[in-house]
């Protein structure tokens, strides 16, 4: 049986060890609360860093738009013998590069020997006629003179030495065509260029109608596009227009806008020349090349990265402003704005939607914010948004 005094020593044991418990209880809770009071301290002083960026208002912009255009030799042209004949010989073939008159073929002028020297013959007939003429009328003048003859002898002899002056300017005549025809029975290129195709052949006989070779001009070509008649008409001639042929772009100058449109493709033709001379090796006639024109388009609004923009509630897009907090001049809060995209390139985005005035607003990493959240400038310096896209 247990003693009282037994009995009055565990109370007191036991009561000391309770108020021991609660001694360090209170400890605990006491430490607990003072580390989150100091947590929360720690976290109302931190402010996500951002990068911000002053973007100033537009009020147009320009769009590049490009088209296909064609290479046209200034000159090209069928050439053609302007008589009939027999081909004897061709020294040009297709691809052959030639200079301004150079000899391409040779027609027989065998038969043109034959008739200038039959004409020829003639010729000294009529003037062996016209000596005998002559001496007839010394004669005739003579026995008038002494009443011997009558003037009606000398009028016939005065006639017939006329008619045999115009047979003979006559003969001259059709010897002077004959040394025409031997002349054209030459064909010679009528300025530099290339030959592509060829159409006769040695010994072939051809008329005036059939072409023996095609010709395009060397070294002088244009450039033929058409284009929306709403761009042609903020076009003016002598205008340098960015063109790309090939591999390599170039600057060439608008020579001349066209007042028709094209019933088929409702465009307007232009006339582009190259400044630089185009290297005949890496181009050709007819070859595709792309033009860029610059089109205005007179909207307000404002160019912004591309990092800067997010997509939105409703299939919106939406960027984030900073204003100055109005508790504290180191801190900016958020506001979210809803913009409209009317232009984009590979690294920027032309918006709407937002007041024309300067605004600051967050330039990338959008995704960690929301609207409201107060933010503290990047160490960065602030930059100016670039205003020529």
């Amino acid at each position: 049986m247990i003693s009282p005094l037994k009995r009055l020593l565990s109370h007191r044991q036991f009561s000391r060890t309770l108020l021991t418990v609660c001694l360090l209880t209170i400890l605990l809770a006491i430490s607990s609360c003072s580390k989150e009071n100091k947590s929360q301290e720690s976290l109302k002083e931190y402010h996500q860093s951002s990068t911000l960026l002053t973007i100033s208002p537009e009020q147009s912009y320009l769009i590049e738009r490009d088209y296909l255009g064609q290479i046209a030799a200034k000159q090209q042209t069928n050439l053609n013998f302007e008589y009939a004949g027999k081909v004897s010989k061709v020294f040009v073939d297709i691809g052959d590069i030639v200079e301004k008159g150079q000899l391409l073929a040779q027609q027989d002028t065998q038969l043109l020997g034959y008739k200038t020297a039959e004409l020829q013959a003639q010729i000294e007939q009529s003037e062996a006629q016209k000596s005998l003429n002559i001496a007839n009328l010394s004669r005739i003048q003579s026995l008038i003179s002494n009443g011997y003859s009558s003037k009606q002898r000398l009028d016939e002899l005065d006639t017939e030495n006329t008619i045999i002056k115009a047979k003979i300017n006559a003969l001259n005549a059709r010897i002077d065509t004959l040394e025409y025809q031997r002349e054209k029975s030459t064909l010679k290129a009528p300025f530099d260029g290339v030959i592509t195709k060829r159409f006769i052949s040695n010994g072939a006989v051809i008329s005036p109608s059939t072409p023996s070779f095609h010709i395009i001009e060397n070294a002088n070509n244009e450039i033929n596009v058409g284009i929306p008649s709403k761009i042609a008409r903020a076009l003016s001639l002598g205008q340098l227009i960015e063109v790309k042929v090939g591999e390599h772009e170039k600057q060439a100058k608008l020579i001349a806008i066209g007042n028709q449109i094209n019933t088929v493709n409702r465009t307007v033709q232009l006339r582009l020349k190259v400044l630089e001379k185009l290297d005949n090796e890496k181009s050709f006639n007819g070859q595709l090349v792309r033009i860029t024109i610059d089109q205005k388009i007179s909207k307000a609004g404002f160019w912004i990265p591309i990092d800067a923009i997010t997509d939105g509630v409703r299939g919106q897009w939406q960027i984030f402003t900073a204003s100055k907090s109005p508790d504290s001049q180191d801190t900016y809060q958020l506001h979210a704005a809803t913009v409209k995209i009317l232009h984009a390139n590979e690294n920027s985005v032309y918006v709407s939607g937002l007041k024309i005035k300067e605004h600051q607003i967050v330039s990338q990493g959008v995704h960690r914010y929301v609207s409201g959240q107060k933010v503290a400038k990047s160490p960065e310096k602030m930059v100016e948004m670039e205003t020529s896209h």
